[in-house]
């Protein structure tokens, strides 16, 4: 009887353990959609969930954050989740230099695999923070590089007057809408790297 009891002990125990270790994969499998990103990723992200329905999306968002933090964000994320598509809202609380703007950019990059689509929303904000058109040029210059990256222009639909910014970092809810609509319709659209070969040639 105590072999018995014993033998079941250790088949639950091994079976709880394929389990634990099979839960990061299930979602990674599942995982489509991830966001990592500042304050304004914060204000997007209800929008954005509405507005991807049709995807598996997990946020890892902070207030605040700068972009070497969205890195260690990204680390931690990508032991569980294999997303296809990554959606960044980081920059804005950077310095002004756009070299160190522009190895933060690689580095993060250098994180995803080949397969991996990357939308990133360009920057705006008010000038006590620093000025920001370099770091915007980084993005557009990578994104004739790497076929990974799509960039939305969220620098545009600012100054195109189709969005406001009451403190000239932050939109209203319905600035935070239409920046949702923007990166959605970025993630459908998907990336160059993902385009049928047929469509490449």
């Amino acid at each position: 009887m105590t072999m018995v009891r014993a033998s079941c002990c250790c088949a639950l125990v091994a079976l709880l353990a394929l389990l634990a270790g099979s839960a990061p994969a299930a979602r990674a499998a599942d995982s489509d959609v991830l966001v990592v990103g500042d304050s304004l990723a914060v204000g997007t992200e209800p929008y954005l969930t509405q507005l991807l329905t049709d995807r598996t999306l997990i946020s890892d968002v902070k207030n605040g954050i700068t972009t070497p933090e969205g890195m260690r964000l990204l680390r931690m994320s990508l032991r569980t989740v294999t997303p296809t598509t990554v959606v960044f809202s980081l920059g804005s609380n950077d310095g002004a230099d756009p070299t160190r703007f522009a190895d933060r950019l690689r580095r993060t990059m250098a994180l995803l695999p080949p397969s991996t689509c990357v939308v990133w929303t360009t920057i705006i904000r008010p000038p006590r923070k620093g000025a920001y058109r370099g770091l915007n040029r980084v993005l557009h210059n990578l994104k004739k590089k790497d076929p990974r990256l799509v960039v939305v222009d969220w620098e545009h639909a600012v100054t195109g007057g189709a969005v406001s910014l009451p403190d000239g970092l932050h939109a209203n809810p319905d600035g935070y809408r239409y920046r949702g609509e923007m990166i959605a319709n970025a993630v459908h659209a998907g990336c160059p790297a993902r385009a049928p070969l047929a469509a490449q040639a």
